[in-house]
């Protein structure tokens, strides 16, 4: 039978302090997008979305570049793991805000079409990404952030 290595906790499995929360989950969002890890290929396969591009269809809805993917594999799956842990205990109000956060940061959505899929204002966008970025922070002690030092 084969034993497979259980995963250490996302709070130790990684230096946190390298980078603040925000480069970590666009990091994240550029290792997902290499060899598209994320995606299913079941009724969007490949020429298909090479007949919607000949079309005109905008099968991408990003309007931010992401940065270079940095990490490695395990890094990935720490904020994989902290994201998962997020949204097993949070409330439902921080479950929004933490969407909102995800959309911006992982999927590289700008305001404006994020305030258009949560039919919310672009001000509420605004206000919710730091809502949400803050209540990562202020309740995982490993987490640092542009907005508070």
């Amino acid at each position: 039978m084969i034993m497979t290595k259980e995963r250490p906790h996302f709070s130790v499995a990684i230096d946190w302090k390298t980078r603040d929360i925000e480069q970590w989950l666009e990091q994240y969002g550029s290792w997902l997008l290499t060899d598209y890890k994320y995606e299913s290929l079941g009724a969007n396969s490949v020429m298909g979305k090479l007949l919607d591009m000949a079309n005109g269809v905008a099968a991408d809805h990003r309007r931010r570049a992401l940065p270079k993917c940095k990490i490695s594999d395990q890094e990935a799956e720490a904020v994989e793991d902290l994201i998962k842990h997020v949204f097993e205990t949070e409330t439902t109000k921080a479950k929004q805000w933490i969407k909102v956060v995800i959309a911006y940061h992982v999927d590289g959505m700008s305001e404006e079409t994020i305030a258009a899929k949560f039919n919310m204002s672009r001000f509420g966008v605004t206000r919710d990404k730091m809502n949400g970025i803050i209540r990562l922070v202020s309740k995982q002690s490993c987490l640092t952030s542009r907005l508070i030092d």
